[in-house]
């Protein structure tokens, strides 16, 4: 099922922006709110994990956890992130098995890096780009702890001149922040933590493109003991908005109709008219509900009753 690009709406409902505002700014405005408003069509989707560590951290476009199976296994999911802190973990330091999968909270990288080991912080091309964006001098600051007998805290600012790989001249121990400058990249530019000792051991930290951005992901445990043996899940979750960079990205959910209403509710809240946006936004509530119902079909959940009750007993359903 298609979907459409930010060019593609705007050609379509240009005339319900406001006058002189620019498009783009009004939909990451608006599309925000969608995301928040139901797990609508486009906003759920499954993605695969490999994890050997007891932790694994959803994408950069994935906001929560909705199911998760473990080599085919269905695991628990919990959202609150103390559950472990308040009841503690087993002894072999892993979570208590009854809470399966538990929200960790946010963290600065895609993967940890390993205690035991030092690594210089890459900056470099996403394929099909073979450079990195020569971007008037555009900026990619890394803070963590160093790898001195007594680390203190280390930045290093990677600059983006056109080049293959830029490498820090730091090490690094601990990844605490990346931050992205106040310039917009062109392309999205990934960076890496390589193995001082081994450049062939190396670990994706994250993809930076917004400007004045500074990375989070959202990261789980485990709460079944893994023992070091890799585990593949497969994790269904939920869509999150990510701001709209280029007139080439993608928008969801893209259903026209949903989206002008929610433009016309956000131009009648900018003139106090109240009424006139409740309108407009509970009509796009609508549309996403009825979209999502249509896209549905006959996969619901049948609620079905025993006559005979639970053990021969029939249950009072007056």
């Amino acid at each position: 099922m298609a979907t459409s690009t930010v060019a593609g709406v705007e050609d379509a409902l240009s005339e319900y922006k406001s006058a002189g505002g620019s498009f783009l700014n009004e939909l990451n405005l608006v599309m925000p709110r969608l995301f928040s408003m139901g797990m609508w069509r486009d906003l759920v989707y499954e993605t695969t994990i490999s994890t050997t560590d007891g932790n694994f951290t959803l994408p950069e476009d994935a906001e929560s956890v909705i199911s998760v199976l473990i080599d085919d296994d269905p695991a628990k999911a919990r959202s609150m992130f103390h559950d472990y802190r308040l009841t503690g973990r087993n002894n072999d330091g892993t979570t208590i098995a009854t809470y399966g999968i538990v929200d960790d909270g946010f963290v600065p990288t895609i993967n940890e890096l390993e205690s035991s080991k030092t690594y210089s912080v890459c900056a470099e091309p996403i394929s099909p780009k073979t450079t990195l964006p020569d971007n008037m001098g555009a900026t990619i600051t890394v803070t963590g702890l160093d790898n001195s007998s007594t680390p203190v805290v280390k930045s290093e600012t990677l600059t983006m001149t056109g080049q293959t790989v830029i490498t820090s001249s730091t090490t690094f121990t601990t990844i605490s922040e990346i931050r992205n400058g106040d310039s917009v990249l062109p392309d999205p530019v990934k960076i890496l933590a390589k193995n001082t000792t081994d450049a062939t051991d190396t670990l994706d930290l994250a993809d930076v493109q917004q400007s004045n951005h500074i990375n989070r992901f959202r990261r789980y445990r485990v709460g079944n003991d893994l023992s070091g043996t890799k585990k593949t899940l497969r994790v269904l979750v939920k869509r999150r908005f990510n701001k709209l960079l280029n007139y080439t990205d993608p928008v969801y959910p893209s259903n026209l109709n949903a989206i002008k209403h929610a433009l016309l509710g956000n131009i009648a809240e900018d003139n106090a008219d109240l009424e006139r946006a409740s309108y407009h936004w509970g009509l796009c509530e609508q549309l996403l509900e009825s979209e999502l119902d249509a896209y549905r079909g006959a996969a619901k959940p049948t609620v079905y009753f025993d006559p005979s009750g639970s053990g021969s007993r029939v249950p009072n359903l007056i």
